[in-house]
């Protein structure tokens, strides 16, 4: 039995190393294989076959070919992947200032780019919880502590489904403008909500 596509790219992206090299290789420009070896510390003989993989599966693009001697040279860069364009699918106006409305025409035609942008944020917010961790191990302070999920379930009419979602976003777009002017710190958000198919509950 053949793997399922996503499958195979969450495979690929629970590899410590490859998320090194996704971090390592946000520069829109890219990186040679040399370069991405001295940000991540790994020998450059352990990162091609690495590498190729990212590059096959669109983790990463060739942004560069540089002929040196009889020598070529390809730089990589994870940026398309890393840096969420708005215009990934149509913006409602209303309700998105920063974020991505995506339509399902837009996922339908582009459904491994949505399945990588996923498990690439579910990614930094793992690396970020076990940092968070390993610090208050040693400080033992709840304050240093950010990282932070909610899962639940709601039993909601589509339209109350709907109100919902507008509600939140609404409700980030106004803290980061009332927070304007303080000192402020990134903070990344992965919402997601979905419908469980009927077929699969018990």
């Amino acid at each position: 039995m053949s793997q399922n596509p996503v499958s195979k790219l969450a495979k690929l992206m629970a590899d410590e190393k490859v998320i090194a090299i996704l971090k390592a290789t946000k520069n829109k420009a890219g990186l040679t294989s040399k370069e991405i070896s001295q940000k991540v510390h790994i020998p450059t003989n352990q990162l091609y076959y690495t590498i190729k993989k990212m590059t096959d599966e669109g983790l990463l693009e060739v942004t560069q070919k540089k002929s040196i001697k009889n020598f070529q040279e390809f730089y990589y860069s994870s940026y398309q992947m890393t840096h969420h364009d708005p215009q990934l699918g149509p913006e409602d106006p209303e309700l998105t200032k920063k974020g991505v409305n995506i339509s399902a025409e837009w996922v339908e035609k582009h459904s491994q780019a949505v399945a990588q942008m996923i498990l690439f944020q579910t990614q930094q917010f793992l690396g970020a919880m076990q940092s968070d961790v390993t610090d208050y191990a040693t400080h033992q302070d709840i304050n240093r502590i950010h990282a932070g999920a909610v899962h639940s379930t709601w039993k909601l009419s589509l339209d109350n489904e709907k109100r919902l979602w507008q509600q939140i976003i609404r409700l980030i777009n106004e803290t980061e403008v009332e927070s304007q002017g303080e000192d402020t710190h990134d903070v990344h958000l992965l919402i997601e909500k979905w419908v469980q198919d009927s077929n699969n509950q018990k």
